[in-house]
């Protein structure tokens, strides 16, 4: 394999893994607060009528 090539494939492989890292940590933040809004949202009593 060529040096410039090489070097390509090694700085690709950090940042797809950084990048993905990245995203998996949004969705896992984004799937927590909307669980914690259904929670807050059932516990939250009905005002009366």
């Amino acid at each position: 394999m060529s040096d410039p090539l090489f070097a390509f494939l090694d700085i690709g492989l950090v940042f797809a893994l950084a990048l993905g890292l990245g995203i998996w940590q949004l969705v896992v933040l984004k799937r927590d607060i909307r669980r914690d809004r259904a929670k807050a949202q059932a516990e939250k009593p009905d005002p009366p009528a």
